[in-house]
């Protein structure tokens, strides 16, 4: 018997297929995982974006608030959702200015002596709530702030519920 050797010049047809379904196979799990991956970050971005937007507005807050002698009880509209605070300030000069903050057409608006001085939240960022609550005590005032911020209609983030409660300095008796 004489042996005949054949030489391999390719891979058969169903070679080809199995690798090709491999291939196939790898690549579905790579994009799959990057997409997995990419809408990860999309999302944590987005709760980076609601808490940078919330801290931003709570400092401007809490410095206005703590800086404050008193509130205008009459013009504020105290312990709604859709609130305004109105804060008296005292100037070294004894003079005062006036602070205003308010929900508008989503954002938190700012007015100083009654003139607009501009939003305190950003352009993405909607706002559903913002309240303010007033406490009083025997020898101090307090507000407390809560807030609701949610990331543009295009993000799968929920809105967040933010609070802080700030004393008025300016309101301390001896």
């Amino acid at each position: 018997m004489s042996l005949i050797y054949r030489k391999h010049r390719g891979y058969t047809l169903v070679e080809t297929i199995v690798y090709a379904a491999l291939v196939a196979a790898l690549l579905l799990v790579i994009v799959g995982s990057t997409i997995a991956l990419a809408k990860g970050h999309k999302r944590s971005q987005a709760y980076l974006d609601v808490n940078s937007a919330a801290v931003s507005a709570f400092s401007r807050f809490s410095r206005d608030i703590r800086r404050a002698s008193s509130v205008d009880t009459v013009n504020s509209v105290l312990g709604a959702s859709s609130g305004k605070l109105v804060l008296n300030m005292r100037r070294p000069d004894g003079s005062n200015d006036v602070s205003t903050f308010y929900l508008s057409d989503t954002k938190v608006k700012i007015d100083k002596n009654g003139v607009f001085e501009g939003d305190i939240t950003q352009d993405n960022m909607a706002v559903s709530n913002l309240t303010f609550r007033k406490f009083t005590a025997a020898s101090s005032t307090a507000i407390r702030v809560e807030m609701t911020l949610a990331p543009d209609a295009s993000s799968t983030v929920p809105a967040l519920n933010f609070y802080g409660t700030y004393v008025l300095r300016g309101s301390y008796t001896e």
